[in-house]
């Protein structure tokens, strides 16, 4: 499956123009003017925390923002120190995917970008 974490999306060269918009750290200039935008950006930390880090972090605003219950996509296993939960990434993928396409696109149309 194509997907913006492994940089192969038919739109990633649009996520790419909208990254280069996006400070590195803080909210978007006039976020209220810019509503899609920041909401991109706070889109792309949930997504980048999703898969890097099991949504360690951002738990709370990856479910506000994406309206995907993780708790819906674990998968558990067994170890050393008793069960432990991961994501199952092939199952949660074909749900975040075309959420994450549709933040772009707002994103997109917003700036002028075209696709």
């Amino acid at each position: 499956m194509q997907s913006f974490w492994n940089n192969d999306s038919d739109l990633q060269d649009i996520a790419d123009q909208l990254v280069l918009m996006v400070p590195d750290m803080g909210p978007v200039e006039q976020p209220r003017k810019n509503k899609a935008l920041e909401r991109f950006r706070r889109a792309s930390n949930c997504y980048y925390d999703l898969y890097n880090n099991g949504l360690c972090n951002r738990g709370p605003e990856f479910r506000r923002l994406f309206k995907v219950r993780v708790s819906d996509f674990y998968k558990y296993s067994y170890g050393l120190r008793g069960r432990y939960r991961d994501i199952d990434f092939d199952r949660i993928m074909p749900v975040v995917e075309p959420i994450m396409r549709n933040i772009v696109m707002a994103a997109a149309r917003e700036q002028g970008i075209e696709a």
